[in-house]
């Protein structure tokens, strides 16, 4: 699973990663990956393997602050869950995003969406500007950008990769649309694990609920993966209670805000949950501002350590000359 489903497009030379840039002098921290068959952003998996992690950054810092993250506009930070790799990637970032889909604390794994695919920061600075995700992988929040090919699913090189897909994959987004009381939600793809916190355990009859994923199948019905009142459930595709269709534009948008709880108080409900959400985000922000200051000072604490110490070793090596030109001297007087 790469980030975007279908087709992904490394651009130019110096959208690769590594010293790619300023005649090969330029570091690229990440791999500038453009989506052609979908603007949604995905959680890659590993090598073709599953992979898992939380949200810890969602976000966007401004320029007036003096950090470089600013760069990155809109941005997505996923801290894995440790074990799961043999390389020495702990964070993934995927930036530029025309906006994200998740917030800090949540869990996500291969194939969640994250973001839809945007030029925002400095990538709006490009001559000319195109939407892509900048897509970086490091083993600590201040390190450097490693290979990301693990992830990426493709050379670290200029091309297209993939295959494509009929459309624009984002077109077709899936939803469960409910048409008998009787259709049950789960916390997890099992019968026997009904959700009673949330409606008695039932799905609303007439709601178009978005499908994140589909995850099995077993007898004849698949599993769906989907967001029901800001929490991920599940729920079984059966045919006399429910069904999986594709909407449009407005039906869709329409379908998203009704989830937030399925009745005529659900736009506040939603409005509510991106409020605590953006609340959340900003304490992150703030957080993660006081880090990277921190981070700054000690680089230049340490800017000035090595300065000292280089001082000290010319001074040094000058009282050294010193002493030796004064036996020299002392030596031709004898």
């Amino acid at each position: 699973m790469a980030i975007f489903k279908g087709r992904v497009r490394v651009r130019y030379g110096y959208s690769r990663w590594g010293y790619t840039r300023n005649n090969g002098k330029g570091w690229h921290g990440g791999s500038d990956e453009e989506g052609l068959d979908s603007t949604t952003i995905r959680m890659p998996d590993y090598k073709g393997k599953s992979i898992s992690g939380r949200v810890i950054t969602a976000r966007k810092v401004d320029r007036s602050t003096g950090s470089k993250t600013w760069e990155w506009g809109w941005y997505v930070c996923v801290e894995l869950d440790a074990g799961q790799t043999p390389d020495a990637v702990n964070y993934l970032y995927f930036c530029h995003n025309a906006r994200n889909l998740v917030s800090v604390g949540q869990r996500v794994e291969s194939g969640d969406a994250l973001a839809v695919m945007g030029s925002t920061g400095n990538a709006a600075l490009a001559s000319p500007p195109f939407a892509h995700c900048h897509f970086e992988v490091r083993a600590t929040t201040t390190g450097a950008g490693l290979d990301p090919t693990a992830y990426t699913g493709h050379p670290n090189a200029v091309g297209t990769y993939g295959t494509a897909i009929n459309g624009m994959e984002d077109d077709g987004m899936k939803f469960l649309k409910v048409t008998s009381g009787k259709c049950e939600v789960f916390t997890a793809p099992d019968v026997n694990a009904v959700d009673k916190s949330y409606n008695g355990g039932k799905l609303i009859e007439g709601t178009c609920y978005p499908v994140q994923a589909e995850v099995g199948s077993s007898g004849g019905y698949s599993w769906v993966r989907i967001f029901v009142a800001g929490v991920q459930r599940y729920a079984v595709v059966l045919a006399d209670r429910c069904q999986l269709v594709t909407l449009s534009p407005g039906d869709a948008f329409t379908a998203c805000v009704a989830q937030g709880g399925g009745t005529s108080d659900a736009a506040e409900g939603l409005k509510a949950q991106l409020e605590a959400a953006n609340a959340r985000a900003d304490a992150e922000a703030r957080r993660a501002d006081e880090a990277d200051k921190r981070a700054a000072e000690e680089t230049q604490r340490a800017d000035r350590a090595q300065a000292g110490e280089t001082k000290a070793n010319e001074q040094a090596g000058e009282y050294l000359r010193r002493i030796e030109s004064a036996k020299a001297a002392l030596g031709g007087a004898v």
